[in-house]
């Protein structure tokens, strides 16, 4: 995972610190909410996002007219009661039921036009802050963060902000960032949202993301934590230079009803290769989305030290024209121990690749995983029902890549529904015009 050493080192040092303390990778984990009576000033139950373009119903799968059973609380189309892991125990393991972050608890609303003024007044605990005018600079809360509610308002840009510190590492808790109207799309523009050290109860909602964050790695969000446990990402449109996230060793992380597009730069525009949309994570549900990009896989995991890995994709539109890179469980050379369960089901999926031309073939498989299901899922493009076999036919444990799905040649994807298309969002440089890679032309 070096990635996360090099990108919580140069975090670190915009925080005034020499190390991110390897953020993210030798991590302990919350087993419940705070004990912290929680008693919002407005009410928890947020509105819905309008579902996006309708596409073919998908077999087995629900439609959005259907009853949800256990709505999840911050994005309650999101029905837990079809998360294999959150109902039972089964052949991937222990059940480990899903758990919404518990809200701030807020006893005073200000406003604030500077950073230095948020900066002070974000470590006062219970506050509700609502920024009104933009801040060209880097905002640092460089302490410990409780009971936050950050409002950023549609027409306001802040250049990056950073939750706590890395050293000595601060403990957050119950922290919102978001935009007007709590559970819709409804706020102005940040770079990168960072969380450090001993971090939960976290909320990202319905505000865009651009990756300004002072370097190249675009980064949208970042979970530098080592404590990392109920986090929510909802309502939100990202639009990345390279990367979307980095989410560290953190569990029940919900990333749902967003629209994100990473890789808007070139590896040779960008100086580096990265692209990849959701990376990390422990135990994670990605549903409702959109994720476009083009290099690296829009949804990877990698086994590490937690008993119980799992993560759940459905619902999903997924979008790779170039090298078709969708989702993957996989051992990077320091795993030293299987993912547990992985589920891919009822996604719409676009991804097209030309092997021939030297760009890397299709991925939609889970070989780290003792259990997986990718099921149910439309497919518009170069991945096959025989190429998926062959994959299973190589895998160990049990697999299941082709129950229920359908194949059919690549076709261009709908009209982005709600949020909106996340490539309106300015980017702190130009997106690269035209091929992203030369080697990786796209569909004819």
């Amino acid at each position: 995972m070096r990635h996360f050493h090099a990108l919580a080192a140069a975090f670190a040092i915009g925080c005034g610190t020499s190390t991110a303390s390897d953020a993210g990778l030798d991590a302990t984990t919350d087993t419940g909410p705070a004990t912290d009576s929680v008693v919002p000033m407005e009410s928890a139950v947020p509105m819905d996002v309008v579902p996006g373009p309708d596409v073919t119903p998908i077999v087995g799968c629900p439609s959005p007219t259907d009853p949800v059973a256990e709505p999840y609380r911050w994005f309650p189309r999101l029905d837990l009661a079809r998360i294999p892991f959150h109902v039972a125990a089964g052949p991937w393991g222990a059940r480990m039921p899903i758990t919404a972050p518990a809200p701030p608890v807020v006893t005073r609303r200000i406003t604030v036009a500077t950073g230095a003024d948020l900066a002070r007044e974000a470590l006062v605990p219970g506050s509700e802050i609502t920024v009104t005018a933009s801040i060209a600079t880097q905002v640092v809360l460089f302490g410990n963060v409780t009971d936050l509610d950050l409002v950023v308002p549609p027409g306001v840009t802040l250049q990056s902000v950073i939750v706590g510190r890395a050293v000595p590492g601060s403990v957050n808790r119950r922290v919102r960032i978001r935009g007007s109207t709590p559970g819709m799309h409804s706020g102005g523009v940040i770079g990168t949202i960072t969380f450090f050290s001993d971090a939960a109860d976290l909320i990202i909602d319905g505000v865009d993301l651009n990756g300004a964050d002072g370097a190249m790695n675009g980064l949208a969000w970042y979970l530098a934590t080592t404590n990392g446990a109920r986090v929510a990402i909802v309502n939100v449109r990202a639009h990345a230079s390279a990367s979307i996230s980095l989410n560290g060793d953190v569990t029940d992380l919900v990333v749902a009803g967003s629209n994100l597009v990473s890789g808007a730069r070139s590896r040779a525009d960008n100086g580096i290769p990265e692209g990849w949309g959701l990376r990390a994570g422990r135990r994670i549900v990605v549903f409702g989305n959109r994720i476009e990009g083009n290099r690296y896989h829009r949804v990877r995991v990698h086994p590490g030290a937690d008993p119980t890995e799992y993560a759940w994709l459905a619902d999903n539109i997924f979008v790779d024209p170039h090298e078709a890179r969708i989702a993957s469980a996989f051992a990077l050379p320091s795993s030293t121990t299987p993912w547990d369960g992985f589920w891919a089901e009822c996604n719409t999926i676009y991804a097209y690749s030309n092997p021939m031309t030297g760009c890397l073939g299709h991925s939609f498989e889970a070989p780290a995983a003792t259990y997986a299901r990718l099921t149910n899922n439309t497919h518009f493009g170069t991945i096959t029902v025989d190429a998926q076999r062959a994959r299973v036919a190589m895998s160990m444990g049990s697999h299941d890549y082709t129950t229920d799905n359908t194949y059919a040649p690549w076709r261009a994807p709908p009209a982005w529904g709600p949020p909106g298309d996340p490539r309106q969002i300015p980017l702190p440089r130009p997106a690269t015009v035209g091929l992203q890679d030369p080697m990786c032309p796209g569909p004819p």
